[in-house]
């Protein structure tokens, strides 16, 4: 049960030398009220339930950074905020204890028409809403997309859905 379990998109690199990324993960998630670890996320989780909502940018409530670009030299910064506890954070990387995974649905949801999109936040949230903590973490990645979501109808479609199934909980917070 002590086994973290990694969850990333395809097309990163994690820049982080491999001791410190292992002790990272190891503090952050050897607590046990800790739910799940990332890069980038979000302080609030608003009504819209997109975590990079412009308004919540603008108030300061994103937290990590992620690198962007085709290699390391020509990547660039994308700084959301201080690092710490948030709501729900991006699936460009995650991780858990198999315990935490345990604890929520992973199973997509029939209500979800779309393909596995929103899976990120719907793990994230369903591990706040068990009063378990998030945590963005100094770990440094390179993401060769930007994360565009145009034209990607199942991602609103699913978050349409993920609406509908946490709207009364939204906005959610944490400290």
């Amino acid at each position: 049960m002590d086994d973290i379990i990694i969850l990333c998109h395809d097309d990163i690199e994690i820049l982080t030398r491999p001791e410190v990324f292992t002790r990272l993960l190891k503090e952050k998630l050897s607590k046990v009220d800790t739910g799940f670890v990332g890069v980038a996320g979000a302080k609030i989780l608003v009504d819209s339930a997109v975590w990079w909502d412009k308004q919540v940018w603008s108030s300061g409530k994103l937290s990590g950074y992620v690198m962007h670009g085709n290699d390391i030299e020509t990547m660039y910064p994308t700084y959301f905020g201080d690092l710490g506890q948030v709501v729900v954070m991006d699936g460009v990387f995650l991780a858990a204890k198999k315990r935490t995974l345990r604890s929520i649905q992973t199973k997509k949801p029939a209500k979800f028409p779309g393909l596995w999109d929103f899976y990120d936040i719907f793990y994230t949230f369903q591990a706040h809403l068990k009063k378990m903590k998030n945590y963005t973490l100094p770990i440094h990645i390179r993401h060769e997309s930007g994360g565009e979501i145009a034209g990607r109808d199942s991602w609103h479609k699913n978050r349409e859905a993920f609406i509908n199934i946490f709207g009364k909980q939204l906005p959610n917070s944490c400290p």
